[in-house]
């Protein structure tokens, strides 16, 4: 029986929904001709749309009456293909199957599901017909005694085995290619949560948005398929955990993905406007932009709004697995999901908060004052620097209306009254000061830069100083300032001949110090300095615009910029951001090595290194040792105007009160080559080790710490997952780290992030990593 004409619209209808994209009708055709290859290249889809090539498909099928090995049309087999794929749509293919069948009885040569859903009712028997049947019926009686009598109870169990193992293989076989389905798509996940979170608009251009949207949709799209497959294998769970668990996780991930493209998609008017058209591979920077950033952020405000939907009903997901009895291997793949779904949550929170964040940072309603910190750099503090000069900013509409900057001095910026110092909780082993209410500006013993900022907030605000009190807190160090002064090229100071680039800005400083003495003529050259570059960055555009915001983002990531604001949802962005210079420690294995130079300006030439040996124990606690090497060569200093007799203060060495911030918890165990007593100091993150270490002038020394770590290693089932988080010293340029891990005897490496630069075993595993600390580094490994 033919379909009539209406029969024909209807099925392209219900065909064209599934058939979208080339992918959707290789995995259709795939599924329903798996055994007959001819068919599932019948009709080639490129340049169709979905109904045109669903139109195709049907008329081919139809016309040819091609016919399966089972012996059914090609036309009736995939439509019983797309009633188990969509079985919410089944009613809507039953009518079609059974008039392309024509209600004809199955024969032998036939599949036995090709038999009509209701066959017609049978004749009313007679007599005759009834004690025939009966006879039949105890013949057939008869023959199930004598088979009964002939087979033995051990075939009667060969028979349930077989029938029983056929479908467990069956359901690992399905379950293993969906789990490989899953792990390309987690990769896919992370591949996509990394572009977003990891790269600036500058690295941007329309192209590479296509391509991210693309990469997104194809993984929406293999999430979709890969839960086709397991839809209907899921009746069989009750025979494998991880088939009902692989189902629900591929579901969450896909709700995952659609999130990422509805993200994308909010994004798009914001993105567009930024990147500018197709000629153009940078983005557009004029600050001018952000009350229309504002704008396209709010309309894209729906899309943020269904993803944090998606993002929630994924959550429920994960949350309610049950992990008992599943393979190792799916825990280990619900714990990678779970990671990429909080960085996708953050990410979007962010999204839905921006507009209203952006108005009131940037003073859209009304203006915001921010205090600004310059850090010395080369008089290294733990959170940055020695704060030789200060000043303040006024930001209106994105634009800066006013500011002021001046030299610090004992009474620049005003102090509090002495009598607040109560207000304070200096360390008794921090550097004393005649008037000890000057610590809290000095530059902290914080390495956490916003509680540094805090507190130079509480001294500024409450010195009743211009513009207090302050929103928040900018600050920048030398190096900052050099990556400005290249993207902007030239300052010309008024009134002098000086013509101040990034390459000779730390030697006129220094010349200005010796020349007019050591204490406030820099410093007020400096505030000169850094009014020019506020003058001059109101006026930039095109490529020096580009350059400069370039340069804003790379102080940022490298905390020789770092921002804070009393309003926290704020801070929560800066965090997210990695902005903020704030310490992360977690619950996991933790390092930072923190100095403060206690005497000289010689920070640029001495060149640090860190060394960290951890052996994990059985029970997930460390045997751990952090040595810190200095090399402060004679040969660099000469080259540095910083390192000079008329700057040394009392004496070229290097005089060091080092910090090392080591895991909650940790006991220190033994030390080397330190003279003075070690302090521990508990916090509520973090202990920290203190000592006082001196590296003599055109020397190298090492320093060294050994202690043990409460238990820092997270167990999910059988697979332990150690993670050490390494932080940057804000102020320094680019130590170098070298860590090497060793694992308990007999285990077995599962995942390494990032990629080791060596590894061997010798009575343990042992792995080695080397990074550069210009920004905060992450080091990962799975093992059993």
């Amino acid at each position: 029986m033919a379909l009539s004409n209406e029969q024909f619209a209807t099925l392209v209808s219900l065909l064209a929904k599934r058939f979208q994209t080339d992918a959707d009708r290789k995995f259709v055709l795939d599924m329903a001709f798996a055994e007959e290859p001819m068919l599932t290249q019948l009709v080639d889809g490129r340049n169709m749309d979905a109904e045109t090539f669903a139109s195709a498909l049907i008329t081919a099928l139809t016309a040819q009456d091609y016919r399966t090995k089972r012996g059914e049309t090609g036309i009736v087999k995939l439509l019983k293909t797309m009633r188990k794929i969509e079985p919410s749509s089944a009613e809507a293919y039953e009518p079609l199957i059974k008039a392309l069948r024509g209600h004809r009885k199955p024969t032998p040569e036939t599949d036995s599901n090709d038999a009509p859903d209701q066959e017609a009712p049978e004749p009313e028997e007679d007599s005759d017909s009834r004690r025939h049947r009966r006879r039949r019926q105890s013949k057939v009686r008869r023959t199930v005694r004598k088979i009964r009598k002939a087979f033995k109870w051990q075939v009667l169990v060969a028979i349930i085995l077989v029938v029983t193992i056929i479908p467990l293989a069956a359901v690992a076989i399905f379950t293993t290619d969906a789990s490989v389905r899953v792990q390309e798509s987690l990769s896919s996940v992370q591949r996509v949560v990394k572009t977003l979170s990891g790269r600036t608009f500058l690295d941007f251009s329309l192209t590479d948005l296509d391509r991210l949207q693309a990469s997104v949709t194809e993984l929406v799209e293999s999430l979709q398929n890969a839960r086709g497959q397991l839809r209907t294998l899921r009746l069989f769970s009750f025979l494998n955990a991880d088939l009902g668990t692989t189902y629900d996780i591929l579901t969450a991930a896909e709700l995952d993905a659609h999130a990422a493209l509805e993200m994308l998609n909010g994004l798009q008017p914001t993105l567009f406007f930024l990147i500018g058209d197709e000629s153009s591979r940078n983005v557009n920077a004029q600050i001018t932009s952000g009350e229309r950033i504002v704008e396209l952020l709010t309309i894209g405000q729906s899309q943020f709004t269904n993803a944090a939907d998606q993002l929630a009903e994924a959550e429920l997901l994960l949350n309610r697995l049950n992990f008992q009895n599943l393979s190792q291997r799916l825990v280990l793949q619900v714990q990678e999901i779970i990671q990429y779904h909080d960085q996708l949550k953050s990410l979007n929170r962010i999204l839905q908060d921006a507009p209203e964040l952006i108005t009131k940072a940037f003073g859209l309603v009304e203006p915001q004052d921010y205090l600004v910190l310059s850090q010395n750099s080369d008089e290294l503090r733990p959170s940055g620097g020695y704060i030789s000069t200060w000043g303040w900013l006024r930001a209106r509409r994105f634009r800066i209306v006013d500011f002021g900057y001046s030299a610090t001095t004992s009474l620049s910026p005003n102090p509090p009254p002495d009598s607040m110092v109560s207000s304070l909780n200096i360390p008794d082993w921090w550097i004393k000061f005649p008037r000890p209410i000057y610590t809290a500006w000095d530059g902290s013993w914080y390495a956490d830069f916003p509680s540094t900022a805090k507190m130079a907030a509480w001294y500024y605000d409450n010195g009743n100083n211009p513009a207090s009190p302050v929103k928040g807190v900018i600050s920048i160090d030398l190096i900052g300032f050099e990556y400005l002064l290249d993207a902007i090229g030239t300052v010309e100071i008024a009134g002098s001949s000086e013509v101040i680039s990034s390459a000779n800005f730390r030697d006129v400083i220094y010349r200005i110090r010796s020349e007019r003495g050591r204490d406030d003529p820099h410093k007020e050259f400096i505030a000169t300095v850094v009014r020019e570059i506020f003058t001059n960055w109101q006026g930039i555009s095109g490529d020096k615009a580009d350059k400069l915001l370039a340069a804003v983002l790379r102080a940022l990531q490298e905390k020789h910029i770092m921002i804070y604001f009393q309003d926290e949802r704020l801070n929560a962005v800066m965090n997210l951001l990695d902005w903020s210079g704030a310490q992360t420690p977690g619950t996991s294995d933790y390092l930072m090595v923190a100095d403060a130079n206690m005497g000289n300006k010689s920070n640029s030439t001495i060149r640090r290194e860190l060394t960290y040996d951890v052996k994990i124990q059985p029970d997930g606690s460390l045997l751990s040792r952090a040595t810190i090497s200095y090399q402060y060569s004679a040969e660099d200093a000469l080259n540095d105007p910083a390192v000079r007799a008329e700057h040394w203060g009392s004496t070229p060495d290097y005089g060091n009160l080092m910090q090392v911030f080591v895991p909650r918890g940790s006991q220190l165990t033994s030390s080397n080559n330190i003279e003075d007593a070690i302090i521990t100091d508990e916090g509520d993150k973090f202990s920290t080790l203190v000592a006082y270490v001196l590296v003599q002038y055109d020397t190298t020394e090492r320093f060294q710490v050994a202690y043990t770590t409460p238990v820092v290693v997270e167990r999910f089932g059988s697979y332990n997952r150690y993670r050490l988080i390494l932080q940057k010293q804000p102020g320094t340029r680019n130590d170098l780290a070298v860590v090497q891990v060793t694992l308990p005897p007999g285990t077995r490496v599962v995942t390494i992030s990032p990629e080791p630069t060596t590894s061997y075993t010798l009575d343990n595993p042992i792995i080695e990593f080397r990074v550069r600390l210009n920004v905060d580094q992450q080091i990962e490994i799975v093992y059993q």
